[in-house]
């Protein structure tokens, strides 16, 4: 799905251009402020346990404010075409407080004996790297956006005892924006808008359980919102 998006986003890339004089092809540069509400819904199931308890549900969010760089190639004059890569750095927490759970160890892989040991988990996560490709169509004085999105999730559970835990990964998606935008002067570009990220869903397996068998696996749900003010310098 993300190549065939980035291959429709070159070729409407490529059309624009071809119709547009060189002397009006220009470059931007600059960087955002946005306030983001980050919002994931997330399953952790117990794998080979079929009781009720084997799975367990949370919805999470959390908001902050972010900030990021950005390059573009425009067309026209004040509110024309624009191709961009937009990268936010830091990170953002997903969940605005850990989360904590208690379970009782009944048995140990290589272990005959029976056992009731407790085990202490602390849940959270975070996203960084945030990378949009997109494209904004000009209509009127609006402007209207689309674009890839990449994102890594750090998961940041602590287990006690010899309990699993969870890899990295990094998640791909698609945004959708609304705004305003235009020039101050000869060469200062503003922009407002909305934007909505949409995620793929994740799911990632543990790795480290004490018994063999016992792998869990996570999925979920994560998507953002976010208000956008940005200011740049335009060729």
């Amino acid at each position: 799905m993300k190549k065939i998006a980035i291959s429709i986003l070159s070729l409407l890339w490529i059309s624009i251009l071809a119709a547009t004089p060189a002397s009006a092809v220009g470059f931007g540069f600059g960087g955002t402020g946005s306030y983001i509400q980050v919002e994931a819904d997330g399953k952790e199931t117990d794998q080979g346990d079929t009781s009720d308890s084997s799975v367990r549900t949370k919805s999470v969010s959390n908001d902050a404010i972010i900030g990021s760089l950005y390059l573009e190639l425009t067309t026209g004059e004040n509110n024309g075409f624009a191709l961009g890569f937009e990268h936010t750095p830091g990170s953002a927490d997903v969940s605005d407080k850990t989360h904590t759970r208690t379970d009782t160890e009944t048995s140990v892989s290589g272990d005959a004996t029976a056992n009731s040991d407790s085990r202490e988990f602390k849940a959270a996560a975070e996203i960084e790297n945030f990378n949009v490709t997109y494209i904004e169509v000009p209509f009127r004085n609006m402007y209207f956006r689309y674009g890839i999105s990449e994102l890594d999730v750090n998961t940041q559970e602590t287990a006690s005892s010899n309990g699993g835990s969870y890899p990295n990964a990094t998640i791909d998606g698609q945004q959708y924006g609304i705004g305003f935008k235009g020039i101050r002067g000869d060469k200062l570009r503003w922009k407002v808008g909305y934007e909505l990220n949409d995620f793929d869903g994740l799911s990632i397996d543990s790795t480290g359980n004490s018994t063999d068998s016992s792998a869990n696996r996570l999925t979920a749900d994560l998507d953002t919102w976010s208000i956008k003010l940005a200011l740049g310098y335009q060729f």
